[in-house]
């Protein structure tokens, strides 16, 4: 027997996919009136296996976008669909850890704040590859999922995620990190499996890896490419500067234009900003592993885009903000729930603002990425290759 959905549920789903359409599949494929240099150059790199071999950064997107390719075509849409999917599943990581962390309602505001933040949007709704970039976010959830179930399941699916995302460039140093970290609790929460089921998760991960090994050990520049070296190095004051403006980027605004900003616009807005540096108070009260963790996550996307002078990433950066954002919102409302303790009315209050808050990014999210943003000058000039 199907169990009947409330009314409120039926119509938060209702929304919820009113949401995700107009915001990653509402013209996505004429939204621009073509391809940027970078979706073009994704395109041809997916265009074959023998293309994926010789470079296989980024492969996971790589060989979606292939199979894409061939199943549906070679158009703007066609290509940027991996992008669309991949950005849902990190939605679902992100709502899971979150939500594991600080709450069901939280969860749900923090999550809506990311996906309604116009670099997430529009960086989703883009045919390169740059949205895997955000891969931290499914380590961490596989990870607290694994923590808090100790099963088999959970560690295959972890050590099969960490091994693809060893693809993505630069996040070799996080996950390096990580396990430096979280070693020793990684092992305790392991110790029960069984050996076989361990050995067989390890060679699952190894052969994952194989290929990179493999195209590492024939070509010298995809080496680099995976560690983020830069193909020239700047002087020490150049790379200086530019880290700076990589920090600023975030807070403030851009040295330059890129694809997923309008003019020189910031990354966050003045709500994620207040709400996430509440959160790295709280975390640094109360949960200071974690705040180093987001911390070292937010640093790694700064450095990263400054060595290598390109804005594009900092998206591991939005990962560690949005996190600290859901911690800044628990504390806020539970900073207020204890003012009032046994008036339910000051609590339905909180609510009521925050939901307000989170519309109001909605909005603003929706407007600069589905209307302002394709009818700038720069994205008109960038989005017009065939």
């Amino acid at each position: 027997m199907v169990p009947r959905l409330s009314p409120k549920y039926g119509l938060a789903l209702l929304l919820l996919a009113a949401f995700i359409f107009f915001a990653y599949f509402w013209r996505l494929g004429t939204l621009t009136n073509g391809l940027s240099a970078g979706e073009a150059a994704a395109r041809t790199a997916s265009s074959s296996l023998q293309a994926i071999i010789n470079d296989p950064s980024y492969g996971p997107h790589k060989i979606a976008q292939f199979i894409s390719q061939k199943i549906l075509g070679h158009g703007a849409a066609d290509i940027r669909i991996v992008s669309v999917l991949s950005a849902l599943f990190f939605l679902v990581c992100f709502y899971k850890l979150v939500r594991g962390w600080f709450g069901k309602m939280v969860g749900l505001v923090a999550t809506v704040f990311l996906a309604s933040t116009p670099w997430f949007i529009l960086i989703a709704r883009n045919g390169s590859p740059s949205i895997l970039l955000l891969a931290p976010l499914a380590i961490l959830a596989l990870y607290y999922w694994f923590v808090r179930s100790e099963s088999s399941r959970a560690h295959y699916v972890l050590l099969a995620v960490g091994a693809l995302s060893l693809y993505v460039p630069g996040m070799i140093w996080l996950i390096l990190f990580g396990f430096l970290l979280a070693r020793k609790d990684f092992g305790a929460h392991s110790a029960n499996l069984s050996r076989i089921g361990k050995f067989i998760a390890y060679i699952l991960a190894a052969l994952i890896v194989t290929p990179l090994i493999y195209a590492s050990v024939n070509n010298l520049e995809t080496i680099k490419s995976i560690f983020l070296v830069p193909d020239q190095w700047a002087s020490a004051l150049i790379t200086l500067k530019s880290i700076v403006w990589s920090f600023l980027a975030l807070i403030w605004r851009t040295p330059t234009h890129t694809d997923f900003i309008i003019g020189r616009l910031a990354m966050l807005n003045i709500a994620q900003i207040a709400l996430a540096v509440f959160g790295c108070f709280a975390l640094y009260k109360l949960a200071r592993g974690k705040m180093y963790l987001l911390v070292f996550v937010a640093t790694f996307g700064v450095l990263a885009a400054g060595i290598n002078r390109n804005l594009v990433l900092l998206t591991p950066a939005l990962a560690a903000f949005s996190v600290a954002l859901a911690a800044g919102l628990r504390y806020l409302y539970m900073e207020w729930k204890s003012v009032f303790p046994l008036n339910p009315i000051p609590k339905y209050m909180a609510i009521v603002l925050i939901a307000s808050l989170a519309l109001l990014h909605v909005s603003y999210g929706l407007r600069y990425s589905l209307s302002a943003w394709p009818n700038t000058t720069e994205t008109r000039a960038t989005f017009m290759l065939k």
